[in-house]
């Protein structure tokens, strides 16, 4: 019986840091060619581009609704970058002034002012299962 009882201490014990799912679902795809490309983003420095995005995801592009999950992310903030990469070149075109050609978005349908939004806008905690909800724009 004691015997039992340790393994039962060992085994809580030895319990993962709760983890949650986070489902994104990218509203408003006009296009069904290229990938739609998500990067996210676990503070600032990612966002900056100053180390690499804690995940990386794509997906064929469709019309409408595109889904994605993500199983097993610790508790902690994140942010999400948006790309629909209509013309499959792996990059986000920009006109001679570097306005994006391509359909983009962050988490928190977060837009900025002459430029990307800031780490602020798009962050966001997850601390259980969580949904963002994003608009492309256009």
């Amino acid at each position: 019986m004691l015997g039992w009882m340790m393994f039962l201490l060992v085994a809580l014990a030895a319990k993962p840091a709760s983890a949650a799912s986070l489902e994104i679902v990218i509203e408003n795809s006009l296009v069904a060619e290229g990938q739609i490309m998500i990067r996210l983003l676990q503070g600032e420095a990612e966002f900056k581009g100053e180390s690499p995005a804690y995940a990386a995801l794509q997906r064929r592009a469709t019309m409408g609704e595109i889904r994605f999950v993500i199983d097993d992310l610790p508790d902690a903030e994140y942010g999400l970058q948006v790309m629909h990469d209509t013309n499959g070149n792996g990059e986000l075109d920009t006109n001679f002034v570097g306005m994006p050609r391509e359909p983009w978005a962050f988490s928190n349908n977060a837009t900025g002012n002459m430029g990307p939004p800031k780490w602020q806008d798009i962050k966001f905690s997850l601390d259980s299962d969580s949904h963002q909800s994003i608009r492309l724009n256009h």
